[in-house]
């Protein structure tokens, strides 16, 4: 079975106890403690591909990992580990870049509306400045 990352979340949830998708998806979402909501075109796919495997099985009470799964799970600990590492690094930078954007266009918007038509070009100039270096790896 190939790799998917979504199917790691799953495991992880259902590894104690047996959890319904809406269980597993405020497991996830519990999880990262950030903007992240798992959707259901993402779960449903991946727990059918999981029953299918053999990793998963269906209880009175919602899924639950199988030997099967435990297997597959501890085999690919490491690289979900740094998937997940990833995800997070990335996240907490989007975040941190969003309000960092905010902040500026309400100081763009708090400011001298004579200073920022005079230097509007300057603003731009330099906003693509960063973008190109972004490009560029500079």
């Amino acid at each position: 079975m190939r790799y998917h990352l979504s199917d790691m979340l799953i495991l992880e949830q259902v590894s104690e106890s047996p959890k319904k998708p809406y269980r597993i998806i405020k497991g996830i979402v519990g999880k990262f403690d950030i903007e992240y909501k798992p959707s259901t075109g993402m779960i449903y796919p991946a727990i059918d591909r999981l029953l299918k495997a053999g990793y998963i099985k269906k209880t009175i009470d919602g899924y639950i990992i199988t030997e099967e799964g435990k297997k597959y799970r501890s085999n690919n600990r490491e690289n979900y580990e740094k998937l997940i590492s990833n995800f997070m690094d990335n996240k907490l930078f989007f975040r941190n870049l969003r309000k960092a954007v905010r902040d500026l266009i309400s100081t763009i918007k708090e400011s001298d509306k004579s200073y920022i038509r005079e230097n509007q070009e300057t603003i731009i100039e330099e906003i693509g400045e960063i973008s190109r270096k972004i490009k560029n790896k500079e």
